[in-house]
């Protein structure tokens, strides 16, 4: 397919985009299975109109392996374990890779005993923390997930960054509806979309940044060496506080000034990442089948409050991108022209031969 002109929200056909990020991954030097994994964390992302931590990102991970700067081939292991825990190194090994493993160990430990937690330390990056708690009520539970990262939130009153966006995924499986799956940064916009922005040529919103004074900024220049607005100012920090014990303190790995700018951006061989996974079976407390009913009359009343003016629907967390989810996996992956880009970019540099097929193309 001929891209020379670049048309916005292109649609790609998954398998291609499946079969890229695959092949990528594998030149890059991971095994079959890892490769597969990862691409299919960013495919998801893409899939559900996340616009950041999607198949946007494969380049970039590929040359970070390249370059030595996380572990290809990591021998993630249980370092620590109880009937209902485990503690999980992650060598150093692509974090997605690392994340999927964690939360597979904490469904299991939860099916087995009502309840799994899993801390990890020595893991690289994180991707979307929604994917997780997504993956966990998928199986009946309820899922939560968190990590820590490179430092972009200041204390409330304060002007150093401390702390990472801290993302917080929460997954509750429904019956007849949707099931709720939320996702949020602990900053009213994560670093990803600010970045996004910029490459799309669009303005940043006021209220999405600060330069480095503290100060409310629209400056692009501010970017990289501003720092993020904390959701609902101090709550959000103090959030951001409880996130940051339970990824980075709990689990042993490094935490808040540990993963200063020169550490986590400047190339270092490791950063060591912190995640926190929990998944907890209805089945302690009643059926599951009679909780996603209750959770389905819930979401009944919720679609019941009287609209607000110029609403047209009341939506539940993560209602819209699972509908996104169902569109695309339709009608193909809608993909940005500075995503686009970046993939085709990736593409001749690497000498990839996966053809990006859009849909519809003969």
């Amino acid at each position: 397919m001929d891209f020379t002109t670049i048309r916005p929200a292109t649609r790609l056909t998954v398998d291609s985009l499946r079969a890229y990020g695959r092949e990528a991954f594998v030149q890059a030097g991971l095994p079959e299975d890892g490769a597969a994994i990862i691409t299919e964390v960013q495919l998801e992302s893409s899939l559900r109109g996340q616009p950041t931590h999607n198949v946007g990102d494969i380049p970039g991970y590929c040359r970070r392996v390249r370059a030595g700067q996380m572990n290809p081939r990591p021998n993630i292991r249980s370092v620590k374990t109880t009937a209902v825990s485990a503690r999980i190194d992650g060598d150093n090994g692509p974090g997605q890779w690392v994340s999927v493993v964690a939360t597979r160990e904490a469904i299991a430990r939860a099916k087995e005993s009502g309840v799994g937690i899993v801390g990890v330390q020595h893991s690289n990056h994180f991707g979307a923390a929604g994917h997780y708690a997504w993956m966990i009520q998928q199986e009946g539970l309820i899922g939560m997930a968190t990590t820590n990262g490179g430092l972009v939130l200041a204390p409330w009153g304060g002007v150093s960054p401390t702390f990472g966006n801290n993302p917080l995924g929460v997954g509750i499986p429904a019956g007849r509806h949707l099931p709720i799956v939320l996702d949020i940064a602990m900053s009213v916009v994560a670093q990803g979309k600010i970045g996004l922005a910029i490459a799309e040529g669009k303005p940043i919103p006021l209220g999405w940044m600060m330069d480095k004074r503290g100060r409310l900024s629209t400056d692009p220049k501010d970017a990289s060496e501003g720092m993020g607005v904390p959701i609902a100012e101090h709550k959000g920090y103090g959030l951001t506080l409880v996130m940051e014990t339970l990824s980075g303190l709990l689990t042993g790995a490094k935490f808040c000034l540990d993963h200063n700018r020169e550490t986590f951006r400047g190339g270092a061989q490791e950063h060591d990442l912190g995640h926190f996974f929990l998944a907890m079976s209805p089945e302690m407390f009643m059926s599951t089948d009679d909780f996603k009913g209750r959770v389905d009359r819930m979401i009944d009343d919720v679609k019941k409050s009287e609209l607000a003016e110029g609403v047209k629907e009341v939506l539940l967390p993560g209602e819209p991108e699972m509908r996104s989810r169902e569109r695309n996996l339709r009608e193909g992956v809608p993909i940005l022209p500075s995503t686009l880009k970046r993939l085709l970019d990736y593409k001749k540099e690497a000498g990839l031969t996966t053809e990006l097929v859009e849909v519809g193309a003969a």
